[in-house]
């Protein structure tokens, strides 16, 4: 793992320096390997080097981040080449209590109208219920779950595949990826 480590990091070195939006991945014998290789092991074992990499190399940013913070928080934002960096702390609003919202924006409406109004104020536009709770409501009222989704909701598929991982040891995965061995598929 070390080898390929090393390989990975020197390719990201390499790309890391090409044009902006150039990202050639071939410019390495690792890389060209990378780019026509059917193996999914090697791509495998590539993708988990990678992957620490990253981890490591997000670590040192988020190092490097809250010590320019904390520099900039004592003494002033500063430029640095081309990036200004300023010291603000973030924050996110949260409800008090959400029973006592939902209620004043049910009560306080002068009519139907005027509180789906408010209702898509609150929750905006692009607001999409959890699942879970939807499917729950449905069961409740005595409706089909899969229908009212497919009522209510569209499912919008992005240009680009998300690979998800589920880790064998993990309480929650499912007992065919227990089941599978190394080098296994799923039929």
């Amino acid at each position: 793992m070390e080898k390929v480590l090393n390989e990975v990091l020197h390719l990201s070195g390499e790309i890391a320096n090409q044009e902006r939006g150039e990202e050639d991945l071939g410019v390495t014998e690792f890389g060209e390997k990378l780019i026509t290789s059917e193996d999914i092991e090697f791509l495998w074992v590539a993708r988990n080097a990678s992957g620490s990499a990253k981890k490591a190399t997000t670590s040192i940013k988020s190092y490097s981040d809250n010590k320019i913070s904390d520099d900039i928080s004592k003494k002033g934002s500063i430029r640095l080449g081309n990036e200004v960096f300023v010291y603000s702390k973030s924050s996110s609003w949260k409800t008090n209590d959400l029973e006592v919202l939902i209620k004043w924006l049910v009560i306080e409406a002068n009519s139907k109208e005027e509180l789906i109004e408010h209702l898509v104020a609150v929750l905006g536009k692009t607001f999409v219920p959890k699942l879970m709770g939807l499917d729950a409501v449905s069961k409740k009222r005595g409706k089909d779950p899969q229908v009212i989704r497919d009522t209510f909701l569209y499912k919008e598929w992005k240009e680009k595949p998300d690979l998800k991982t589920i880790h064998t040891e993990s309480k929650i995965a499912p007992e065919w990826v227990k089941n599978l061995s190394h080098g296994e598929r799923k039929q």
